[in-house]
């Protein structure tokens, strides 16, 4: 197969890799185990610095009718489709788990042990610590080849041997593990992003090897005879998360399951998920979808949507302020300051001053300007002559008459005064100025 090829093929299963890993499979020793796993509790404890997820496996197993321990006795295995981070018990790995895997064509990147403890009826759901047994796990983390250089995640391999207290009836057996992929970054646009700020979610659950394409696969696929099943017992997945107060929830997959604060912490978010007894594999999981913030609230919304309420009030000034300015000069007869003393007089008759100075024949436009500010119109005319036309307008209110209505009520009557200033000009000087006066009462 030429190298182009392989690195096609190698990149399409990687882009068909699940975003996380996100469940478990026990399998047996022997073919067909007529035994089954129950009761079971899968606890994923998520902190705010979202590193690493705690996971806790709890489990005993249901013998069939008429049979003892000892007709079960055999080691079990774990398929965990994420890498595992660190043992919990001094030493090393079972050298037969890498010696099995190497000859299968795996490659194996790490190794180490995990503490095995156990806990009794009367301690479950306390948050009393188990009780640690002299028999100790062994885990591998490994992957496999797409092509020259790629390789298509990490997964782990965990040998449980066997103990008796594996078919305790009274008690459960604890594995604890420390492992990343269990958390992923939501896929958000850039608002939602600056909106929201970046949100999670967490996957976990029991039942799930993944696609063919994890290096789990072909390990379950060789082994598919030997899977335990889960039993009819209490089956229970749960999402711990600590420092409730800063977190925000936004959403809980599937609906059966719950959400609750915890019994044993009193700053501490639980959601549980039940897990239904299934004859092979199927997939259980619970998703949840969260974030963390800082400070005594979420921030980040309010903050937003506050800038976004200004920058919608700053378009709207800007898009209204010339309507606005409008408004003033013609109402409250508001002027800018550094305009001329006409300009800011708003309408009112011309001021002797001001006519005094605008002379026909003497007087320049340049001038006009200076003395009187922009016109509020200006007209050209195209012939012989170059005469053009400024125009001034201005307004105002003045009282015309007031009656009384009684000791208590007054009523003033107002007419509205408009001033329109024409400045004819030929050329660059004033040919003629001509001033006109418009009263109106408004009705009413």
């Amino acid at each position: 197969m030429p190298h182009f090829t392989r690195w096609l093929l190698a990149a399409l299963l990687l882009a068909a890799l699940p975003a996380s890993g996100h469940a478990q499979v026990f399998l047996a020793t022997r073919p067909h185990p007529e035994f089954a796993i129950g009761p079971l509790f899968v606890v994923a404890t998520v902190r705010p610095d979202l590193g690493p997820v705690t996971v806790t496996i709890s489990w005993s197993l249901t013998l069939p009718a008429g049979h003892h321990p000892a007709d079960i006795q055999q080691n079990l295995f774990l398929l965990w489709p994420n890498e595992l981070v660190e043992g919990t018990a001094p030493g090393a790995a079972d050298p037969s788990l890498t010696h099995e895997l190497e000859a299968q064509g795996f490659m194996v990147s790490s190794g180490g042990r995990l503490a095995l403890g156990r806990r009794d009826r009367m301690q479950l759901g306390t948050g009393a610590p188990a009780t640690p047994l002299a028999e100790a796990a062994s885990y591998v983390t490994f992957t496999r080849r797409a092509g020259p250089g790629a390789q298509l995640g990490v997964s782990s391999y965990i040998k449980i041997p066997w103990t008796p207290a594996l078919a305790d009836p009274l008690g459960v057996t604890v594995l604890t593990l420390s492992t990343r992929g269990l958390i992923t970054p939501k896929p958000a646009t850039w608002f939602e992003e600056a909106f929201w700020g970046r949100r999670w979610v967490l996957a976990t659950g029991f039942g799930d090897i993944g696609p063919p394409a994890l290096p789990l696969f072909p390990l379950y696929f060789e082994r598919r005879d030997r899977v335990v099943r889960v039993g009819r017992e209490l089956a229970l997945t749960v999402a711990t998360f600590t420092d409730s107060g800063h977190l925000r929830i936004e959403e809980i997959g599937p609906a059966s399951a719950t959400r609750r604060p915890s019994r044993l912490r009193t700053d501490a978010e639980v959601v549980t998920m039940p897990l239904a007894p299934n004859e092979g594999i199927a997939a259980q999981l619970l998703k949840v979808q969260f974030s963390y913030f800082t400070g005594m609230i979420a921030w980040r919304p309010i903050l937003v949507s506050a800038v976004l309420l200004a920058l919608g009030n700053m378009a709207g000034f800007i898009l209204l302020s010339r309507d606005v300015s409008h408004f003033l000069r013609k109402r409250l007869h508001v002027r800018w300051r550094a305009e001329p003393e006409f300009a800011r007089l708003a309408g009112g008759a011309l001021p002797r001053l001001v006519a005094e100075q605008i002379v026909p024949g003497s007087t320049t436009e340049a001038e006009v300007r200076k003395l009187c500010g922009r016109p509020d119109e200006e007209h050209r005319r195209r012939g012989a002559n170059q005469r053009h036309t400024l125009v001034y307008r201005g307004a105002r209110r003045l009282p015309s008459s007031r009656r009384a209505l009684g000791p208590l009520a007054t009523v003033h009557h107002w007419e509205e005064e408009s001033h329109e200033i024409e400045i004819e000009l030929d050329g660059d000087r004033v040919s003629a100025v001509q001033s006109r006066v418009r009263r109106q009462r408004p009705p009413g």
